[in-house]
């Protein structure tokens, strides 16, 4: 065999290896975009930007001090396909295939589509209006069905916990302050030890907001769903594997909220002065 025919089977050796793991990839990509949209996960990522464009509640700040300027910069720092993307590459680093098909598995079952359609239609519904009536359905199973109500506060500690969301919205708020206060679009001076203790001391609040919302969310959500159906669910979502995803999942909405929150707090300044905290 001459050298030059040596050297073009190795290179046809290594074009094959080459290939081969790019589809390998590719494959992992199109598990991880079916997961997404499976489990609910992708719309549940781009509807935070319709909650960023509602006003910068995360700052505790009203939404007119403002102005239009702020939707228009939430919705292009919060492009739902570029969220959706991040997710993918955060998926692909972080869930092994195993949680992926796990997850996969119980959300494209009969009861995990319905729960799916569910949870989606919920995420573009005026949230005032979800609490109202999920208000109305509380107060209906205090009377009539209570262990329905205590099934729902399972569920929410089954997908990460109350504790958890306030420590990552606390967590949001300083990286979202602190940009701001880094771009000159905040009056507000402090250090960041001094900004964690200030909203730590709101914790109790925001621990009884985010329970009763959670509680409230869920009955508007699964109101038309059997008892049978929801305890089934929670046992689902107190699966080892399933822990596991929702750790993932948690972690990763987390990175993409706290990511966008610092990166238009930066921008803040290029707006006019009505944005200034």
């Amino acid at each position: 065999m001459t050298f030059e025919r040596l050297m073009t089977g190795a290179a046809v050796a290594v074009a094959a290896v080459c290939f081969g793991a790019a589809m390998a990839v590719a494959a992992e990509r199109d598990s991880a975009r079916e997961f997404l949209e499976v489990t609910g996960f992708d719309v549940a990522i781009a509807s935070m930007q319709q909650g960023a464009m509602n006003g910068p509640g995360i700052a505790g700040a009203d939404p007119n001090e403002f102005g239009s300027d702020w939707a228009r910069l939430a919705e292009e720092v919060f492009e739902p396909e570029g969220m959706i993307e991040d997710s993918l590459d955060m998926m692909e680093e972080i869930m092994p295939q195993e949680l992926v098909d796990h997850g996969i598995g119980f959300y494209g079952s009969e009861l995990g589509q319905r729960l799916v359609e569910a949870e989606n239609a919920s995420q573009g519904m005026d949230s005032d209006r979800k609490m109202a009536e999920g208000e109305l359905v509380v107060t209906r199973l205090a009377d009539e069905n209570p262990a329905r109500i205590d099934e729902y506060r399972k569920i929410t500690e089954a997908i990460g916990g109350v504790e958890t969301s306030v420590r990552s919205v606390i967590e949001v708020q300083v990286r979202y302050l602190m940009a701001a206060m880094v771009a000159g679009a905040s009056d507000i001076q402090f250090s960041e030890a001094e900004l964690r203790d200030i909203l730590s001391e709101q914790k109790g609040q925001l621990h009884q907001a985010i329970e009763m919302n959670s509680i409230l969310g869920s009955a508007y959500v699964y109101q038309d769903f059997s008892d049978a159906d929801v305890e089934a669910y929670r046992v689902a979502l107190e699966d080892p594997q399933m822990q596991q995803v929702y750790e993932i999942l948690n972690g990763i909405q987390f990175e993409i909220m706290a990511d966008r929150y610092e990166e238009l707090a930066g921008r803040l300044a290029d707006l006019a002065p009505q944005t200034d905290i």
